[in-house]
């Protein structure tokens, strides 16, 4: 209605935005009803106590349908949507302002804070409802201990079998933890990732650094070489076998070691070069398009002073025709 400047509400209202609403009214009023004698108001000893029944388990686990108003709050607490400019600069690019968009700008922002939440609270949720779906079928001892311990278990694809669900429910919710950490443990080590490597600055300087000691190397190598090469032939020609052999070999050590830093100065130049060819081609095609657009000015403006030119000889060969007709009549 705002975005349209609409005055009737009527008008925009339809039919699947109704179901919308009915729907998120069924899930809002979803919840275990209180019927029959509370065992805690009315404690009865010889009673055994039956915390949930499979109806309150049932309708329990429907309570969490409510989660989607976690990333509606996200959206209205979000800067994004409260910023006007955001607003304006996204409308003319024609993004919208979801919740698709506003996670992604989360995660990129604060990717850490976003993946431990998302954690503790997936956790959360899957303890109790293991708890709930397995609470006649573990020990009393030990229940929610043993819980506790087969979802980190579970989530971090260990699985020590030493605690295994028995129910179809806790089995699913097993599976759906073991499916969402493998996804977390992916982000996590692209988190991880993205927060080693080198920024664009960062990357200058190391490459730099390791360009001048890669070339102090080649430097110290090549004259290891020649100096091996020289001693082996001032001792080849005293006729020392045996000091020429072993030079021998150092010259061959030293060619060797020549040729690995050669390699990696080589490797280290590529990078180097990588990074900067972005740049360069940036301002390669900035030249070009300055040339382009003083080359087209230059041409308009001898395009203009040759029709001048064209104009003016028109004009003196009809002044001449108009003349020789004078001077004929």
């Amino acid at each position: 209605m705002l975005d349209n400047s609409l005055h009737d509400w009527q008008i925009a209202v339809s039919s699947s935005k109704l179901g919308l609403l009915a729907l998120e009214l069924l899930v809002c009023s979803l919840h275990p009803f209180p019927l029959g004698d509370s065992p805690c108001l009315d404690p009865k000893p010889d009673k055994t106590f039956v915390f949930l029944s499979d109806a309150d388990l049932i309708l329990s686990l429907l309570m969490f349908l409510r989660l989607y108003l976690v990333p509606r709050a996200a959206l209205l607490r979000s800067s994004v949507l409260g910023d006007a400019s955001y607003r304006s600069i996204g409308s003319l690019n024609k993004i919208h302002f979801q919740y698709p968009f506003v996670l992604r700008v989360m995660v990129n922002s604060q990717p850490g804070k976003v993946l431990l939440t998302f954690i503790v609270g997936l956790w959360i949720i899957a303890f109790w409802v293991l708890s709930v779906c397995e609470r006649q079928d573990m020990d009393d001892e030990d229940y929610l201990g043993k819980t506790v311990w087969l979802i980190p278990i579970t989530f971090l694809t260990i699985g020590y079998g030493d605690v295994v669900p028995v129910t179809v429910c806790g089995k699913m919710v097993c599976l759906f933890t073991g499916v969402m950490g493998v996804g977390c443990t992916a982000l996590l080590v692209a988190v991880a990732a993205d927060k080693l490597e080198f920024n664009r600055a960062e990357k200058h300087v190391h490459n730099f650094m390791m360009d001048i000691q890669c070339t102090k190397e080649m430097k110290y190598s090549a004259a290891n070489v020649l100096q091996e090469a020289w001693l082996l032939y001032k001792h080849t020609k005293r006729k020392d076998g045996r000091r020429a052999r072993q030079h021998h070999r150092k010259l061959l050590s030293a060619i060797h070691r020549f040729r690995h830093v050669r390699v990696r100065h080589r490797k280290i130049r590529d990078q180097v070069n990588a990074m900067v060819d972005v740049s360069k081609m940036q301002m390669i095609m900035c030249d070009l398009s300055s040339g382009l657009s003083n080359s087209h000015r230059e041409l308009e403006k001898r395009i203009e002073a040759l029709d001048s030119k064209l104009d003016e000889a028109m004009r003196l060969l009809s002044a001449l025709a108009e003349s020789k007709q004078q001077q004929g009549l």
